[in-house]
């Protein structure tokens, strides 16, 4: 007599074609019927009965025509879709795979996007202050702009006198001959100097708090009548 009684195990074996298949012939239904019925083309119905999912479109199509077809052949959607998805993975598992890892590629780019944002906004800020802060040097340590306009160069006279007429920058500090010279807030300056008889130099030069200075040299020469 045996110690040990048997029991059978019962496997849910058919897979999801094959369930849709049997269940539709079972209501005596042709896909042309079905299709016409769903308003879903007949050749994506016949894919899912047939178990050629790649014949299927992508994205949430597929599912949603399974879903269709599901529910209008009475069929529990949800074990359904379980096991679409099981058989997909071992049916197409590289493609799966890589879809997961595309998924995971994109969700990471879309998480690093602010973070690459705010560290080319900070760099690009660096560079401005870099190069504003450059700009102020240079303009400190620069010579300051200064031009005459009279006398445009060296030049004989007879008078004992002559106007020096210029411009240079605001901030600069003006000397002629070794004497200071107001300017205005321009920068614009004139000045009335004495000559005496013979060669005259005349020593224009615009000086910085910081830097190197400008100077400009007349020559003026003042002949006897």
């Amino acid at each position: 007599m045996s110690l040990f009684k048997s029991n059978k195990i019962y496997l849910d074996s058919e897979t999801v074609s094959e369930q849709l298949r049997s269940s539709r012939q079972a209501k005596k239904l042709k896909l042309s019927q079905i299709a016409k019925k769903l308003n879903i083309n007949e050749k994506y119905l016949a894919a899912l009965e047939k178990g050629e999912y790649k014949k299927l479109p992508s994205g949430v199509y597929g599912k949603n025509f399974l879903r269709e077809y599901a529910l209008f052949l009475g069929l529990a959607y949800k074990k359904l879709a379980l096991d679409f998805e099981t058989e997909i993975s071992i049916l197409e598992p590289k493609k799966h795979k890589e879809l997961f890892s595309k998924q995971v590629i994109k969700k990471y780019y879309l998480l690093a996007m602010p973070k690459i944002l705010k560290n080319a906004l900070i760099f690009l800020t660096i560079c401005v202050c870099f190069v504003y802060l450059g700009y102020r040097v240079n303009k400190i340590i620069s010579p300051p702009m200064l031009t005459i306009a009279s006398p445009l160069a060296d030049l004989n006279t007879n008078e004992n006198s002559l106007q020096i007429v210029g411009q240079t920058e605001a901030e600069a500090r003006l000397m002629i001959n070794g004497q200071t010279v107001l300017t205005d807030k321009n920068g614009n300056f004139s000045q009335i100097i004495s000559l005496k008889d013979g060669i005259n130099i005349i020593t224009i030069t615009a000086n910085k708090k910081y830097g190197r200075g400008n100077t400009i040299i007349r020559q003026i020469l003042v002949k006897d009548e």
